[in-house]
């Protein structure tokens, strides 16, 4: 089961990707920053991607990409609609970090997820 998944929308295209607070908590303290956290992410062909992330108050509070997002949206030509999948990942090599998926809006792998997870 994934950590998180997320249906893309114009704003996580455009501006930033905002993440449960939850998805984060389990982060080493060495991956926290001033003014907000730091998220290791490797991709599907194992590029360590960092984004920067701040936090947003609230009844629910929110993790907000601020940093890094829209240059893995334009490197990965994502596009509304499309999923992401975030799987906690504690490699020995690279250290704690989340791997992340990316299931276009068309072709079987994503027809196959949206009907597994009942999206």
């Amino acid at each position: 089961m994934a950590s998180f998944f997320k249906v893309l929308t114009k704003i996580d295209i455009e501006r930033t990707l905002s993440l449960p607070d939850s998805c984060l908590q389990a982060l080493q303290q060495s991956q926290r920053s001033h003014g907000g956290k730091k998220l290791k992410v490797k991709d599907d062909v194992g590029i360590l991607w960092n984004f920067h992330c701040t936090t947003r108050s609230g009844v629910v509070p929110k993790l907000d990409m601020v940093s890094g997002w829209i240059q893995f949206v334009r490197f990965k030509q994502l596009n509304t609609g499309d999923v992401i999948v975030l799987n906690k990942d504690d490699d020995t090599l690279t250290g704690p970090h989340y791997k992340i998926e990316v299931f276009k809006g068309h072709g079987d792998d994503y027809s196959s997820f949206v009907h597994k997870n009942q999206i």
